[in-house]
């Protein structure tokens, strides 16, 4: 009885989950109770590699708590990350729609990753039942790929400095739209935005001292806060 009864409980604690992922935004609660009840949950501890960029991929991820970072790496060992995904994002998807090796290694990087799995068999089923979940994915997958868009156009015209205004305001509003609320703050480390903006850590940290030293954001054990938006949304132009 008792088994039973947390069953139920886990399952309805993953209905719940699934009505703040806006990928099943527009489904009913039959089909809510459908997909929680495939789903697989998996803990990954800080600096797990989920998967390597290369390796066969079978699995859409959904994010339950925790953050991933989606990155590069070269065989020298250098480093381009690509995204950092928020709680109630998904990735791993390209490998699924396209049956090609992972394009990329995605990390947990904090101390207790939550990851909801869909294989790819019950993934397809699920949308060719629910097309409205392919519709947001798409949509989705479009706001990636003007991010990307932004990055290139960064790297080929702005300076650190103008980069890294940039990419803070372009993370607070994909973290924004995932979360459906205005935020004031980012969770990140000097090393990690490093990464994305193509640049050295203590070039970044000088960048960031000088945006602090202005006003424009605030920085305190791995919180970013910002201070000034439209600072940073005018490094977009």
């Amino acid at each position: 009885m008792a088994l039973e009864h947390r069953k139920k409980a886990d399952l309805e604690a993953k209905i719940q989950f699934l009505r703040r992922v806006p990928i099943f935004g527009a489904l009913n609660e039959d089909s809510m109770q459908r997909i929680a009840s495939i789903m697989l949950e998996k803990s990954y501890s800080r600096k797990s590699i989920v998967f390597h960029e290369g390796d066969h991929g079978d699995t859409l991820y959904i994010i339950k708590s925790g953050r991933v970072k989606i990155a590069k790496v070269a065989i020298d060992g250098r480093e381009k990350t690509l995204t950092i995904m928020q709680p109630g994002d998904f990735f791993g998807e390209m490998a699924i729609f396209d049956n090609l090796p992972r394009s990329a290694t995605a990390e947990a990087i904090d101390n207790d990753v939550r990851l909801f799995g869909l294989n790819k068999k019950d993934f397809e089923r699920l949308v060719h039942e629910y097309p409205s979940i392919a519709l947001r994915i798409m949509k989705d997958l479009t706001r990636r790929i003007r991010q990307i868009n932004q990055q290139i156009e960064d790297l080929a015209f702005k300076d650190v400095h103008g980069r890294v205004s940039s990419t803070l305001f372009q993370l607070l509003e994909t973290e924004e739209q995932i979360r459906g609320q205005q935020l004031n703050c980012l969770r990140m480390t000097h090393q990690d935005l490093a990464n994305m903006v193509g640049s050295s850590r203590e070039t970044v940290t000088r960048a960031l001292n000088r945006l602090q030293n202005e006003g424009i954001i605030s920085i305190s054990h791995q919180q970013i806060e910002i201070l000034d938006r439209e600072y940073l949304a005018d490094a977009l132009m």
